[in-house]
């Protein structure tokens, strides 16, 4: 059995293991290198064939370990990719998102460039289009937690929770090569214990090797303050002096989890009964992918269901899909919550 590591090594983004075991290759997640320094690795050939390459396998749905599939798609790659049943719907999401974002990205980048005069160190031409990412589902084959999948011959795969993201999941590879058994684990990325809406992670017993995310392993995560009481205090505050909170949201499991926070701290009457806008049509989306997947939740969060209290829906919650709907929120009157993308504020509604 080799593995042979093409990112998220030394780096964070860019997850890419290619397992070849007998007469497999099989890629364990297909990411998008997201560091600026590391990005030309995206536009460059794929180090082996991906025609030569039989099936892929995801961990979870961000694009820095999916987002590559379309173009590896478009280039040859024809196998089978297994996943999580939530992650193949968040995936489908982003993988939309991410080729609007560049084929956007491209056309103001014409425009700039032909005004400046200048020429980038990247072809005018996007990663991947949107016909691109819509050939991806087709490809997907869905598995849930604990269930043994047969991928090849000489591998085979258990999803386990890995309480990162919903549907995130750690493989447990199972290959078998000239009569020696070897098992792998493949973490992807590692969610925090008593994380709200989710299981805690996965804990495993044994394996041959383990090939772990480490992002935070170096650091001790300590608050002064819980978030939560932190997160009360500023609405409270922001409250009393007639100021409009804005929420700068990730879409993809930080819109659910403010979401739960602000129901919650409504419903226990520490904070006033605001408006609430989600203002990000992938965290709307999301939203739904989460509604249909009750399952993958944690004890406390499936009670509030079952008794009719879902976090995701509450009476002044309001969801903007249409940018007429976004603009409307400058007219309204009063304190509200505004949870609007790009997390990052590099874009999106939020800006506005």
């Amino acid at each position: 059995m080799k593995v042979t590591m093409f990112g998220a090594a030394q780096n964070v983004t860019g997850s890419r293991f290619l397992v070849e075991c007998g007469s497999t290759r099989l890629l364990v997640d297909c990411g998008l290198h997201q560091e600026r320094e590391f990005r030309a690795r995206d536009w460059e050939p794929f180090p082996v064939k991906p025609s030569s390459i039989d099936y892929c396998i995801l961990t979870h749905a961000h694009v820095d370990h999916c987002g590559y599939l379309p173009k590896l798609i478009r280039e040859g790659f024809r196998g089978k990719i297994f996943l999580a049943s939530p992650t193949a719907e968040i995936a489908t999401i982003a993988l939309l998102d991410s080729a609007k974002l560049q084929e956007e990205s491209i056309k103001y980048k014409k425009k700039r460039h032909q005004r400046q005069g200048r020429k980038g160190p990247f072809p005018l031409v996007p990663l991947y289009t949107v016909k691109d990412a819509t050939a991806v589902p087709g490809h997907f084959v869905t598995s849930g937690y604990g269930k043994p999948v047969r991928i090849s011959e000489d591998i085979e795969a258990v999803f386990h929770d890995a309480g990162h993201i919903l549907g995130s999941s750690m493989i447990e590879l199972k290959a078998s090569e000239n009569g020696r058994r070897t098992t792998c684990i493949f973490s992807g990325d590692i969610g925090r214990w008593k994380k709200l809406i989710l299981e805690d992670p996965t804990l495993f017993d044994e394996a041959d090797c383990i090939f772990m995310e480490s992002t935070y392993g170096n650091r001790l995560h300590e608050e002064k303050e819980l978030p939560l009481d932190k997160f009360r205090r500023i609405i409270v505050e922001t409250k009393e002096a007639g100021r409009n909170i804005v929420i700068p949201t990730f879409a993809i499991e930080r819109a659910q989890e403010l979401l739960y926070c602000i129901n919650h701290l409504q419903r226990e009457g520490s904070i006033p009964h605001l408006p609430v806008f989600l203002d990000s049509p992938m965290a709307i989306a999301v939203t739904e992918v989460f509604r249909n997947h009750t399952g993958f939740f944690d004890d406390a969060t499936r009670k509030l269901i079952q008794g009719g209290d879902s976090p995701f829906d509450f009476p002044l919650l309001k969801t903007t899909r249409s940018a007429k709907e976004s603009k409307a929120i400058n007219f309204t009157k009063g304190t509200s919550i505004i949870m609007a993308g790009s997390g990052m504020c590099t874009g999106g509604r939020v800006k506005h």
